[in-house]
């Protein structure tokens, strides 16, 4: 995979009120690192991302202008972010992610090399999606039967909670069903083996939104994503969210709604499926954005879905971020 190049703040663009484009979205992302209100990544310079770039200015001991040149990309790049925050990098590069698999069945040895083929690579998937839910319902993940293979392969483990039915419900349901799942992940593992892994762990809560399942409610996921984040004192996981790219606006609109109200969401996992092709192929930005923008960026794609009557889904880690290997940390070895 082919590194994404960063752009040093005196070779960007200068922008101000009235502009667009891919840049205006890096820096609507970059703002929202540095702990400002968050804006929708929409691309638009208007004057919610006007008001947002004079409060840093000021913030920081700039020029009150609201206009971007290097100056305040500089101050942008040098400031504190929120923690687990990688930005996302403007380019007209061609490139494919790192792949990986998620699946309702369990993992066994014998499945690791079918999802290879499929993917068309010479090594297996980095990283494979399985449900935490507190219970033994079906799709539950199960530590006696899945963390061998998982550890033998070197695959790493995508932790979903699987609420898909009750996303839409009251903030109190939200922290019981968040704590249920994070404690649910956390024992599988235990606290002091994720805490010699990894400074934190994505958690991302399965919204599907589409086919007679519930959208998101605000209230629902400003519970949740408080649960999750104050799961552990040993252990920091980063809530994050699973949807459609183009379906179910709803979703998108309570989701942006709560990040406006104080909850983290740390990056989107978006399905669409296009062609259901399962070999992996570049990076699409126009068919993996949001339809709805929301205030946090693409961390993954899941590209093919329901794949050998319905065993196999086919996912992509954002090549175009900072780091796409920070994601793979971000995600759980088993142990043997």
């Amino acid at each position: 995979m082919t590194n994404i190049a960063k752009t040093e703040p005196n070779n960007r663009p200068n922008l101000q009120k009235g502009d667009n484009g891919k840049w205006v979205v890096f820096l609507q992302d970059i703002l929202n690192g540095c702990k400002s209100n968050p804006l929708d990544l929409d691309g638009d310079f208007g004057n919610n991302t006007e008001n947002e770039v004079k409060r840093f200015q000021q913030k920081v001991g700039l020029t009150t202008d609201g206009k971007v040149g290097v100056n305040t990309w500089t101050a942008l790049d040098n400031h504190e972010k929120l923690f687990g925050w990688q930005c996302e990098w403007p380019s007209s590069l061609s490139l494919t992610g790192i792949g990986g698999v998620d699946t309702l069945e369990n993992v066994t040895a014998n499945m690791i090399p079918k999802a290879t083929t499929f993917m068309g690579t010479e090594t297996p998937p980095r990283f494979w999606g399985r449900y935490f839910q507190g219970n033994s319902n079906d799709g539950e993940y199960l530590r006696a039967k899945e963390n061998k293979p998982l550890h033998d392969a070197k695959i790493r483990l995508l932790p979903i909670s699987r609420q898909t039915r009750k996303v839409n419900s009251s903030q109190q349901q939200g922290k019981e069903i968040g704590s249920s799942h994070a404690q649910d992940l956390i024992s599988t593992f235990g606290e002091d083996y994720l805490a010699s892994q990894s400074d934190s762990f994505y958690f991302f809560l399965d919204v599907e939104g589409i086919g007679g399942q519930p959208s998101l409610s605000k209230e629902f996921y400003l519970g949740w994503s408080e649960a999750v984040l104050n799961a552990s004192s040993k252990v920091k996981l980063l809530p994050c969210v699973y949807l459609s790219a183009k379906q179910d606006p709803t979703s998108k609109q309570n989701l942006s709604a709560a990040m406006k109200a104080g909850a983290q969401c740390h990056g989107l996992w978006v399905a669409n499926y296009g062609n259901q092709q399962t070999k992996l192929r570049p990076w699409n930005r126009d068919q993996i954005a949001p339809a709805n923008p929301v205030p946090c960026k693409v961390l993954i794609h899941q590209y093919a879905g329901d794949i050998a009557s319905g065993l196999f889904d086919f996912n992509q880690i954002n090549p175009f971020l900072d780091n796409p290997e920070l994601v793979i940390q971000r995600l759980i070895l088993p142990p043997a």
